[in-house]
């Protein structure tokens, strides 16, 4: 039996829209520029967001046996291709602007669980649930940086191994070989990689209210299209998660921390790809806000209907 603590929940989504307000203050001000905005969004992408993922397996021992990470990372994995699966149909049917689809289907499989991930599922199911986000992270960082930068970039499936040669996805094979060798990170260089990282939440809010800033209020709301999506990030994929893991993942809490997981609002990564990649920014930042929003209902809702 699950204890929810959503006061927690709702403090944790408190806190993103503050910060995605003084983005959207700073831009309409002029604070952070067009430019800046740009500029912030590469030192996240290329700097800071590498620094968390390192932070996840440096921050301290993970307290589950070898074999028990690697069978929890595959479970993850399936769930990720599942989620990837079920978007391609699902997107394709909304039909509209297909330079547009790449993104929607980011959106749809890449949540937050990394900067929302290891707060609400702490939230939820307590401090042992951290362990378990941190090794989901490992294959949703390389399906991420891999396949996530070619959607979002548009290259229509085609390999850029330059897209593929960022320093995130370099960071979570790094964060492989530290889990499977046990290797013990110095603390001086493990502080310096959690500070560095910490900069990665506040900074991908910033940039994600200095785009809206230049948006008309109504535009946010305008693309109705994000709608679908929203609906197949938030309560479709955990759904489907919950229904094709159930039978085979044993451990109560392995399972759940997946579902969770799934059912995490849009990835402020998708905005930070967009500007980085060519995408359409102001979507991506629609989808992130709208999401955020909404799984203040939709995770509780989850959690009570499929694991409570």
């Amino acid at each position: 039996m699950l204890v929810m603590d959503m006061q927690a929940i709702i403090n944790q989504m408190v806190v993103l829209f503050l910060l995605l307000a003084l983005g959207f203050t700073a831009g309409k001000i002029r604070l952070l520029t067009e430019e800046g905005t740009k500029a912030l969004s590469r030192i996240i992408l290329h700097i800071t967001t590498p620094c968390t993922v390192l932070n996840s397996v440096m921050s301290g021992g993970l307290e589950i046996t070898g074999g028990e990470a690697a069978l929890f990372a595959l479970m993850s994995l399936l769930a990720i291709v599942l989620h990837l699966i079920i978007s391609v149909p699902a997107v394709r049917a909304l039909g509209g602007d297909r330079k547009k689809h790449g993104l929607y289907r980011y959106m749809s499989v890449f949540g937050n669980v990394a900067n929302m991930g290891f707060p609400i599922t702490m939230a939820i199911l307590g401090a042992a649930s951290a362990f378990y986000v941190a090794i989901y992270n490992i294959p949703y960082l390389l399906l991420c940086y891999s396949v996530g930068v070619i959607m979002v970039s548009g290259r229509n499936g085609k390999v850029d191994l330059k897209l593929l040669l960022n320093p995130s996805l370099v960071a979570g094979i790094v964060v492989v070989l530290i889990v499977t060798t046990g290797f013990k990170t110095p603390a001086i260089i493990a502080d310096a990689v959690r500070l560095i990282g910490g900069i990665t939440t506040p900074g991908s809010m910033l940039v994600i209210g200095a785009t809206m800033s230049g948006m008309a209020l109504k535009d946010t709301f305008a693309e109705w299209r994000l709608y679908p999506v929203v609906v197949l990030k938030l309560l479709v994929m955990p759904v489907a998660t919950w229904f094709a893991l159930r039978p085979i993942v044993a451990n109560d809490m392995a399972l759940a921390v997946i579902v969770i997981l799934s059912g995490m609002a849009s990835g402020v990564m998708s905005t930070i790809f967009a500007i980085e990649y060519g995408g359409d920014e102001r979507v991506a930042s629609s989808g992130v806000f709208l999401t955020t929003l909404l799984s203040v209902v939709t995770i509780p809702l989850v959690v009570f209907m499929l694991l409570v």
